[in-house]
């Protein structure tokens, strides 16, 4: 028979790990949570969609690169180049302070993913099955790999691997150097939805309506949860927990380390927005209810910013405002302290991508990259 005092002991142990294991997921988590200078999706691997800084109460557009279609790409940025991906095929590059077009790469098909940079090579997969690694500084192929179907998802960058996710159902990982393929997990639908970094593994949503925990080194799957509905946005990281919205409008905040629901909400209204969180709140566009401000510990609605117009584009989130756009094509600047609407801008296209933060500026494309001031 074990001593009672034993059992304490292990006890005691098993908690000291757990909150070791905490505390080197969280140092992990801000030794580059906020870099400014990650050219990927959101700003980071962890996909928070949070800048810890206010902005000032004058905007207005100083500067946009138009071009002949839609631009459903998210702008990432890199040196002094933004880029991202267009409906007419192509990638492009841009001077980040002339605006003037350094060059542009043909696919075969829109480009509707964002793109990730990296060491002067740029990734990023398009609707004609391909995902392409390009040279940053001139657009000149260096590798591409083929998939069986569109690939819109965003691409993940870890050490020599890159993640992303194909209509095909398949999630794969690449070596980043030469293409090559590491390991790819089967689904049994789109995979629309762009892997968030946890640890030693990745996390993503799916369209077979579930939320995967996947070992970066070798593709085993660490923990699955099923949901109601289908899944397209991304996840969104805070410490330890994931955030993310499925198509029923149920709003999710999961425990990273082993796929437990900590606390869940219902909108009723479909959820395609990702999430921008901090440590108070979490906020996520609607198709029917606006702009969603929640208490990151409990789902606790603070306040909802209503839209007439379906939110599908990810907000962006400082200390004091949101910036985000809508079906509508506007852009909108809302002060959540204050409950105010600061700024908006129309424009000639639906805004369905996310706003980039970027050495103290803002960028967001839809009908046109746009540089707010």
């Amino acid at each position: 028979m074990q001593h009672p005092l034993q059992s304490t002991i292990k006890n005691e142990l098993k908690q000291l790990e757990q909150l070791f294991e905490i505390s080197q997921s969280l140092i992990s988590l801000a030794s580059s949570q906020f870099k400014e200078n990650q050219a990927t999706f959101r700003n980071n691997v962890y996909r928070t969609g949070y800048i810890p800084c206010k902005l000032q109460n004058e905007f207005g557009i100083k500067n946009s690169f138009y071009h002949l279609s839609g631009i459903r790409s998210s702008a990432v940025a890199s040196g002094t180049s933004l880029y991202f991906g267009s409906n007419s095929h192509f990638v492009h590059a841009v001077d980040i302070h002339t605006f003037q077009e350094i060059w542009r790469f043909r696919t075969r098909k829109e480009v509707m993913s964002t793109p990730a940079v990296e060491d002067d090579i740029l990734y990023v997969g398009s609707f004609d099955t391909y995902f392409y690694a390009l040279y940053a500084k001139n657009g000149m192929l260096r590798w591409k790999f083929k998939s069986n179907d569109w690939v819109y998802s965003s691409p993940l960058i870890v050490n020599e691997k890159i993640i992303f996710g194909s209509m095909d159902g398949n999630i794969y990982c690449l070596n980043k150097y030469t293409g090559s393929l590491i390991w790819k997990v089967k689904t049994k639908h789109w995979i629309i939805s762009s892997a968030v970094l946890f640890e030693h593994s990745i996390i993503i949503g799916t369209r077979d309506r579930r939320i995967l925990s996947i070992n970066l080194e070798n593709g085993t799957i660490h923990w699955k949860i099923s949901l109601v509905a289908a899944v397209h946005a991304r996840p969104a990281i805070h410490k330890y927990h994931v955030f993310i919205g499925d198509l029923a409008g149920n709003f999710y905040c999961i425990r990273a380390y082993d796929g437990t629901i900590v606390w869940q909400k219902n909108f009723s209204t479909p959820i395609f927005s990702s999430a921008a969180v901090n440590e108070n709140i979490v906020v996520v566009g609607t198709k029917q209810k606006g702009l969603l401000i929640l208490q990151t510990s409990n789902g606790k609605t603070e306040h909802n910013y209503p839209s007439e117009y379906a939110i599908h584009s990810s907000p962006l989130l400082f200390d004091n405002c949101i910036i985000y756009g809508d079906d509508a094509g506007n852009i909108t600047v809302y002060n959540y302290l204050e409950n105010s609407l600061l700024w908006s801008y129309k424009t000639e296209d639906k805004i369905r991508t996310s706003p980039l933060y970027f050495n103290g500026k803002i960028y967001i494309t839809g009908s046109a990259l746009y540089q707010i001031y």
